[in-house]
């Protein structure tokens, strides 16, 4: 993977040689560069970090750690590789509410393509597949994958809740949830 090297930081009043302990100006250019390099080698700490200040922002929930955010390889809603270390693009990670009105919540969120947190917004099932029925060829693909995408979600989400039972029962549904979590990730790596 190559990683975005942006250009050296220059401040307007001291250029290249920067007096980060004495200037604001040079100190906010070497931060500037030094969050590029961050967001591009360590996607998944950039996007929890820009989840939290939404969620602040919006007045939604919020109990994600970064090691919560776990970027695939592969768009699990749409199939597509994800691009990291280059620019913002379709194919760039973003951080997915399943279930908008709940936040930014462990359970409630997957990391998938930008091109299909975009289409998907704030659509349940029932909206994403009237998209698709209206929709013509690759649009009309991409809105039922992503209804499929959502549906697999809420089933693994309403396991997971039965999971949290005390006792045997709890712990059955918690092996299901696993095994589904798994099995999910498999088939949406191998597409």
């Amino acid at each position: 993977m190559t990683v975005y090297d942006p250009p050296n930081p220059s401040c307007p009043i001291h250029g290249e040689r920067l007096q980060r302990s004495t200037c604001a100006m040079c100190n906010a250019a070497y931060m500037r560069r030094y969050l590029k390099i961050q967001r591009r080698v360590t996607p998944a700490v950039a996007l929890h970090s820009r989840a939290r200040q939404r969620a602040a922002r919006r007045g939604l929930p919020f109990d994600l750690d970064v090691s919560d955010v776990i970027v695939p390889p592969i768009c699990p809603a749409l199939g597509v590789p994800l691009v990291i270390g280059e620019m913002r693009s379709p194919y760039s990670p973003s951080l997915d509410r399943i279930r908008p009105a709940l936040g930014y919540v462990r359970g409630n969120t997957r990391v998938i393509s930008d091109k299909a947190n975009r289409l998907k917004g704030a659509l349940d099932i029932e909206g994403l597949i009237k998209r698709a029925v209206a929709s013509v060829d690759q649009r009309r693909e991409d809105y039922a994958r992503l209804a499929a995408y959502l549906d697999r979600e809420l089933l693994l989400a309403d396991v997971r809740r039965k999971a949290a039972q005390t006792g045997r029962a709890g712990e059955e549904w918690a092996k299901v949830a696993n095994f589904l979590e798994a099995a999910f990730v498999r088939a949406d790596w191998k597409r």
